[in-house]
């Protein structure tokens, strides 16, 4: 009886070995991820902000064109 419940609970914590593993390896896929988006979005705040800048400094040329 105790070999086999020695057995079983030698299966159990191998599984829960592999489920620790798995866990950790989707953590880490999970903030490589989170910190990609975090580039992306601030990669793409700033060009918004280049474009509209550009906007702006166009459209001021041009009324400072249009009125001499």
């Amino acid at each position: 009886m105790n070999a086999m419940q020695n057995a079983s609970n030698d299966a159990q914590n191998k599984i829960n070995r592999q489920l620790i593993d798995y866990n950790s390896t989707q953590n880490d896929l999970i903030f490589k991820t989170r910190k990609r988006l975090f580039k992306l979005e601030h990669n793409f705040r700033l060009l918004i902000a280049g474009i509209s800048i550009t906007l702006l400094t166009t459209a001021l040329m041009g009324l400072v064109v249009v009125n001499g």
